[in-house]
């Protein structure tokens, strides 16, 4: 029994396996639409036997089961996660940290020394109004004879101690006035430090250990790389468009890259994909399309509502990087852009913006007039993207020359697909649309109106100092009615009936010289039946 027993002792046991710490940096990191994928790498020496690699520094959001280990040199038998999510945060006592707490306690002290003195000058004026109402209080006992020497006493005393209390109480309350009024500026810098301290402060995200049990055969050098998807990650594109004085669109490109994970991204090779992890990676399922019949019912009257597009409102990047010679790959699914060299994204920063290059292309600029929403004219730039890659969609920042005209969102732009960009209004180019004429038939008490016709008068100004070619656009009505009959023309005809496939779009292509004024009359007849009603 005793050598069964000293034989067991001698047996290797996987609880007393030594612990090997190795380091894993962030070496790689593929930022996608929502979410990145995140890729760590190490090299050390391993000796034979069996042991515990202790991997420290990981996102504690992260599961065991969700992070992908390839291992080369031993083989895994087990895996432990450690996340350290335990007991009060302390945070570190940095030096910037001692100083911004320093200084919210400074301005905690002196907003509460501020609230003391309010106190105590009300305390002041309450005092004297107290001292006020006992000498008004004053009275002689009810069996005491009337003595004039005591009553002129005791008036005296009210009136001089009572003419100081009410002066205590004036000043008092002067104080008060004035001190609340220092109050919204002491708060104020007490919001300030605080935020500074927060600013100050890491977040409490303490770093989860992996804890890998490994059987390694000979002795060498061991390779880790693991891999997992960091949910809090995004990017997107960023533009500067610049209409030159030859009619080129200069594009300057940008990517804004965020993260808000729990590790920071220090020296990393970054690529950027248009893939969306988030989205789904099958087909959805055909639905039977069941068909029924039902009564008729009473036509409902339906309003529409035009609704505006809203503003995008991105957070200021708050680093420049910049960026030569990106490399993009279209080869694969989705669109790939590989930064060149090797960048920093903290985590809980804004936007880290890289540069990336500055793409020229020919444009042909004219001028969009619509007088039916517009009283001026818009500088349109038609191009084609001739690149050979993909433009994504993206914000931009529009300029004529170096003058700023504010922001526009650019669409996708295949290559050798062609678009067209807005600059901003020509204030020298002036639309007017009148309604010349409308007669909607008989006026008279009992209405048996069934017709309507209208003229409008469409007219560009040019007080420009150069020609112009204007795209005049206006809407003529259309029906679907065999019984609602309309009819127009126009003087000129237009050049274009029905603009991008849409009924009733009509458009001009007007040359306008400087100085002069472009008309186009447009007359409409709609008839229908006497016993129907015009919508």
């Amino acid at each position: 029994m005793r050598a069964l027993t000293l034989c067991l002792a001698l047996l290797p046991l996987p609880g007393l396996a030594d612990i090997l710490p190795i380091t894993a940096p962030i070496t790689d990191v593929t930022v996608y639409a929502s979410g990145a994928l995140v890729t760590r790498t190490g090299t050390f020496d391993l000796p034979a036997g069996d042991h515990i690699l202790r991997i420290e520094g990981l996102d504690p959001e992260l599961a065991v089961n969700s992070i992908d280990v390839d291992l080369n040199g031993a083989r895994i038998t087990s895996r432990t996660w450690l996340a350290d999510g335990s007991g009060p945060y302390r945070a570190p006592r940095t030096p910037d940290w001692l100083a911004a707490r320093a200084a919210l306690d400074a301005a905690e002290d002196a907003l509460a020394a501020h609230r003391d003195a309010i106190t105590r000058a009300r305390a002041q004026a309450q005092a004297a109004q107290d001292q006020i109402d006992f000498l008004t209080g004053l009275e002689l006992p009810d069996n005491a004879a009337p003595d004039a020497d005591a009553l002129r006493a005791i008036g005296q005393l009210i009136a001089s101690d009572g003419t100081a209390a009410r002066a205590a109480i004036a000043e008092a309350q002067a104080q008060v006035r004035l001190l609340e009024r220092q109050s919204p500026d002491l708060i104020f810098a007490l919001e300030q430090a605080q935020a500074a301290l927060d600013a100050a402060t890491p977040p409490n995200n303490r770093p989860a250990t992996l804890d890998l049990a490994v059987t390694v055969p000979a002795a060498g050098q061991g390779d880790i790389r693991l891999a997992y998807v960091s949910q809090g990650a995004g990017w997107q594109p960023f533009y500067t468009v610049t209409l030159g004085d030859d009619d080129s669109v200069q594009i300057d490109r940008s990517i804004g890259i965020s993260q808000w994970g729990a590790e920071h991204w220090t020296d990393v090779a970054i690529t950027v994909s248009t893939l969306n992890l988030a989205e789904r990676t099958e087909p959805g399922r055909l639905p039977s399309l069941r068909r029924r019949i039902e009564d008729k019912a009473a036509p409902a009257v339906t309003l529409q509502r035009s609704l505006g597009a809203a503003d995008m409102v991105l957070e200021a990047p708050v680093i420049v990087e910049e960026a030569s010679g990106v490399a993009v790959d279209l080869s694969g699914v989705g669109v790939r852009y590989v930064l060149p060299g090797r960048v920093t994204v903290r985590a809980d920063e804004d936007v880290l913006l890289v540069a990336l290059d500055t793409l020229t292309l020919d444009g042909t600029l004219t001028a969009r007039a619509v007088p039916l929403r517009d009283e001026t004219a818009y500088r349109e730039v038609a191009l084609t993207n001739t690149t050979g890659e993909i433009l994504l969609p993206g914000q931009a920042q529009l300029y004529v020359g170096a003058q700023n005209i504010g922001t526009t969102l650019l669409d996708l732009l295949p290559p050798n697909a062609d678009t067209e960009i807005f600059f901003g209004a020509i204030e020298g180019l002036r639309l007017t649309r009148t309604v010349l004429d409308r007669n909607e038939g008989d006026r008279g008490l009992i209405s048996r109106s069934n017709e309507q016709r209208e003229r409008i008068r469409l007219e560009i100004e040019n007080l420009t100092t150069r020609a112009w070619l204007v795209e005049l656009r206006e809407a003529v009505p259309f029906s679907e009615q065999e019984d609602l009959v309309i009819n127009w023309t126009a003087t000129p005809g237009p050049d274009v009936d029905g603009i991008d496939d849409r009924r009733g779009a009509l458009g001009w292509d007007l040359n306008v010289a400087a100085g002069e004024t472009a008309r186009v009359t447009v007359d409409t007849v709609l008839t229908w039946p006497e016993d129907k009603v015009l919508r």
